[in-house]
Parts: structure tokens; C-alpha cells; sequence
């Protein structure tokens, strides 16, 4: 069987293991030759490093709900919901969110696939807050509930995007040719960003930018920094010179941080793109750029 063949009916097979499927996947990169692709595999085939949490596909990030064991006098609830509102920030973000990070087989080798799974607090979290949820009672114990849903859903959306990549390389083949090195590079290019990325990745000359400006960072008054993160992630010369001229304009009108002119300018962001760079998604550029510039201000991410 021919290996497009045979990945397109593995990936229709509930049967057949996601790690199988990923490894005939890693077979046909070796024959397309796609860094991006390779990048996404590996991810998937060995898990994503939990500190580069942009680096993290959406489909395997979802708001999740806390809950807890709570004691007190005459009361015990065993899965009682823990509103996080009394939670410092920094404390709130590293529960508010689950970042499901290890290989995709790990998730879809679980005996009971729809059954619901937990991830801890770690101790020093849980005794921090144990008093702070309920008056008269405390949390013995808490974790962030993964409706088994969930889990499921993402090696779904795993073996779709591979179903899609696999099907858009076999419509570019003529009918007597099933060989995937005859697939032109541009072509197989453009398939790995719709259909394994979801049309939803920063296109640079190397796949190793897309990590590098995930994590890119501007100290605060750093002009050049600022402008040397822009251009990696695709914004224009005249760009650039416009923020410039915009962050200037704002100061003269007694601005100290950011004011419209700046605002303006993230907002018609799309301007400033190149071709490359519009391809991966103006939300996209719109986010890191925005990130950049509060940085630069001083400011936290949430006050723009």
C-alpha cells in the first residue's frame, strides 16, 4: 500500500494507535522534507516543553474548573467547585488553565478514554489556600478537573488535521503517481500551515523562529530590541518607522505610556504585515506585537 494510502486509513481507524499514526506521519516527512511538519511530529510524538506555553497548539489548552476536598466541623464535600476569584494573580494563572503537554499516545492509551482525569496542586498551593475558599472549613486537598471529553477531542483533532494534511497531498499527486517527493514543496508548505497548524502559524524562513519568537521579550524603553522583534515577526520597514513616528507623536500630546496614535497602530496592524507574515494570521501578529509594546511601556499584558 502506498504510505499516503496507508496513513489516510490509519488516521480514519479509531483502532489503529495515534503514536502508530505519527511515526507512518514521521515516514512521510522524511519523503516531503517539511521543517514545520517535523517541528509538529515531534511535538506530538515526544510532547510540547511546558514553559513555552505559546508554543502550545490551542487544541491542547482549554479553561478548566478547580476542585477540592473540603473539611469542617460535621462537613465533608469530596468535589466541592473552588471559585479562584481569592487567588493572587500569579497563583490564579497557574490553575486557571490546563496546558496539556505530554505525547498524544499518552492520552490516547487510556483504558477508559471518556473517563475524566485530574492534575494535583501542589502542596505548597493547596496549603497556601486551604483556609481561604470556605470560612469554618479547609481544603485538605484541590486539582484541576479534564473532563475526559476533552482528551479525546484532542487526539480527534490530531488525527483530523493528519487525515486533511494526507488528503490535500494525494489530490496535488496525478492518479498514476502516489510518490509524496512529488508533491512541490510550496504546495506542501501551504498544507502543513492550513491543515496541520490550522492556518494559524507565523511563517518564517526557518521553523526555528516560530520558537524564537514565541520567546522573544523587549526590556522596557529598548527601541532597538522593539524594532528588532517586529521585523522577526514579519512587520514592515515603513511599519516600524510608523510606530515609531506614533510613540513619538504620543509623547508630544503628554502621553507617558501608550496613547491613540500607538493604539492605532496595533489596531491597523494589518498594514504593516508582509505577505509572508499576513498568511500566518493577523491575530496572530496583533498578539505577539501587542505583547511587545506593553513590554517596552512597562505595562502588564491585560492593561491594553
Amino acid at each position: 500500500m502506498a504510505l499516503l494510502d496507508d496513513i489516510i486509513e490509519a488516521a480514519t481507524d479509531d483502532k489503529v494507535p495515534i503514536g502508530t499514526l505519527l511515526r507512518k506521519c514521521l515516514l512521510l516527512e522524511y519523503q516531503v522534507k517539511n521543517e514545520k511538519f517535523r517541528a509538529w511530529l515531534n511535538n506530538e510524538l515526544d510532547g510540547y516543553d511546558r514553559d513555552r506555553e505559546d508554543e502550545i497548539p490551542s487544541y491542547r489548552v482549554f479553561t478548566c474548573l478547580n476542585k477540592g476536598l473540603l473539611i469542617g466541623p460535621g462537613l465533608r464535600s469530596d468535589h466541592q467547585p473552588l471559585s479562584l476569584h481569592v487567588m493572587e494573580d500569579n497563583d490564579r494563572k497557574l490553575v486557571e488553565k490546563v496546558y496539556l503537554d505530554q505525547p498524544a499516545a499518552s492520552y490516547d492509551g487510556r483504558p477508559n478514554k471518556l473517563a475524566d482525569a485530574h492534575i494535583p496542586w501542589s502542596p505548597t498551593l493547596t496549603a497556601k489556600y486551604q483556609r481561604s475558599f470556605f470560612t469554618g472549613a479547609v481544603i485538605n486537598r484541590a486539582w484541576q478537573e479534564i473532563p475526559g471529553s476533552v482528551l479525546v477531542g484532542l487526539t480527534e483533532q490530531v488525527r483530523t488535521r493528519v487525515l486533511r494534511f494526507a488528503l490535500d497531498l494525494k489530490d496535488a499527486l496525478p492518479a498514476s503517481n502516489s510518490d509524496p517527493k512529488e508533491v512541490p514543496p510550496a504546495t506542501v508548505e501551504n498544507s502543513v500551515v492550513n491543515h496541520i497548524y490550522g492556518g494559524n502559524i507565523l511563517i518564517a524562513s526557518h521553523a526555528e523562529n516560530v520558537s524564537q519568537i514565541a520567546h522573544t521579550t523587549v526590556a522596557v524603553g529598548d527601541t532597538a530590541a522593539l524594532k528588532k522583534a517586529l521585523k522577526l515577526l514579519g512587520i514592515t520597514d515603513k511599519g516600524i518607522k510608523q510606530l515609531e513616528s506614533d510613540i513619538e507623536a504620543d509623547q508630544k500630546n503628554g502621553s507617558p505610556s501608550i496613547g491613540k496614535r500607538v493604539k492605532g497602530w496595533i489596531a491597523d496592524i494589518g498594514s504593516y504585515t508582509s505577505k509572508e507574515a499576513a498568511k500566518a494570521g493577523i491575530d496572530v501578529a496583533k498578539k505577539f506585537a501587542t505583547k511587545w509594546i506593553l513590554q517596552y511601556f512597562g505595562l502588564d499584558p491585560g492593561s491594553l
